[in-house]
């Protein structure tokens, strides 16, 4: 399918993206100092715009609020709860904010189950992620590649134009897997000339992912490998699969990052203190939380490094469920319908779609325990949601033919 046109939906999916790498802190009488404090402090809006839009195309047309049942249903109930609980936070414009904004890609995507050809709108969504992917990467490569080619030097933090801030190591290693993903199943799964063009993406892909040498993406290489070699099956591919996955692992992880030793690979740089400071705050209001942006707010801007975590203090052991709920509910579906193994037998422009929402729930659910993937507003969450909504939507409309298999 080429979409020759975004569609509103599209649009509001831009609007979500518009206020990344921005936030509330940049809204203040600074925004006026300069024009590039005036755009970071304008982008911060555009969420809640798509989210102001979302709910009145909702009151509209008469688009009920997700049930519970749906993995991106438990997501939303999980940043409601949290945006409630965010009016008993210590600085609530700053939870309430984030609580909003959270919400916003969610009721997008609810307003595209109800939209005609509600198919190819997610398809929309995904190739709008996949071209921000690409763009993120080509605008990364120059500063990477600063590195050298062998080396295994490596910056912590890597600079983003106009203004935009850093990006850790960790943050460019996840837009890298993401490349290697994509391009490796349209590689793998496209029998037409095309794929030499999405060898021009894997390559700096998975170059950029052994030089920032992030062992959480490292890590997710290791779970999208295993995930495509159980889908294919024992084919030929496996043989370029599996030692490409074990070079990269090996030589970026273990020598470059470990310096070849176990116990550096396997450490937890520091976490487990910070876990046990959240736990200690959730301790104090274990059922509700305290909103949310509360590790920033209430653990002197630190970052949990845990979904389950990060979650628990958002929202609070109720929060914790429906969070939890959301990742079991998208695998309960995978599993379920044997997609893993069905997921072959699909033809069309389907097929790779969802191969590719598989691995990057896979590579975002092992994220999950050593980064706060889809707990709050950031990356992570903006390509999980559409890959989570895209295996919902898909096996409810072929649950029969599933079934019948």
């Amino acid at each position: 399918m080429r979409l020759r046109t975004i569609s509103f939906v599209g649009l509001l999916w831009i609007l979500v993206w518009g206020g990344m790498f921005t936030g509330e802190y940049n809204i203040s009488a600074r925004m006026f100092s300069s024009p590039t404090a005036l755009f970071q402090g304008l982008r911060a809006f555009l969420p809640i715009l798509a989210l102001y839009v979302c709910i009145l195309w909702m009151l509209a047309a008469r688009i009920t609020l997700p049930s519970f049942s749906p993995p991106q249903g438990m997501l939303f109930y999980y940043g409601l709860a949290g945006l409630i609980i965010s009016f008993l936070s210590p600085e609530k414009m700053s939870a309430l904010y984030w609580g909003l904004v959270y919400l916003s890609p969610i009721l997008v995507l609810r307003i595209v189950i109800f939209k005609e050809d509600p198919l190819d709108r997610l398809k929309e969504i995904t190739y709008l992620n996949y071209g921000i992917a690409v763009l993120i990467g080509l605008i990364l490569l120059p500063e990477v590649l600063q590195y050298g080619l062998f080396g295994g030097s490596r910056a912590q933090f890597y600079e983003l134009p106009f203004g935009l801030g850093e990006m850790r190591a960790n943050g460019v290693g996840r837009f890298a897997l993401i490349l290697v993903i994509i391009s490796g199943v349209r590689i793998l799964f496209t029998m037409s000339r095309k794929r030499i063009y999405w060898i021009a993406v894997f390559l700096p892909g998975l170059y950029i992912l052994a030089k920032t040498q992030s062992r959480t993406s490292l890590l997710g290489l290791a779970v999208a490998s295993v995930l495509i070699v159980l889908i294919m099956g024992t084919r030929w591919q496996f043989m370029i699969v599996g030692p490409v996955s074990t070079y990269v692992l090996w030589m970026s992880g273990y020598r470059w990052r470990a310096h070849q030793s176990m116990e550096s690979l396997l450490g937890l740089t520091g976490r487990e203190f910070t876990w046990q400071q959240a736990l200690e705050m959730i301790q104090q209001s274990p059922f509700l939380g305290w909103g949310f942006h509360s590790d920033r707010i209430l653990l002197e801007s630190q970052h949990i490094h845990n979904s389950y975590i990060h979650a628990m203090i958002h929202s609070g052991i109720i929060g914790l469920i429906l969070f939890t709920g959301a990742f079991f509910a998208v695998w309960r579906l995978i599993f379920k319908y044997d997609l893993l193994r069905k997921v072959r037998g699909i033809e069309g422009s389907e097929k790779p779609l969802l191969i590719e929402s598989i691995l990057l729930i896979g590579f975002f659910s092992s994220r999950s325990i050593f980064e706060s993937t889809a707990a709050f507003f950031g990356v992570d969450l903006l390509f999980l949601l559409p890959a989570v909504v895209l295996i919902y939507y898909w096996t409810t409309l072929h649950e029969s033919a599933l079934n019948e298999e």
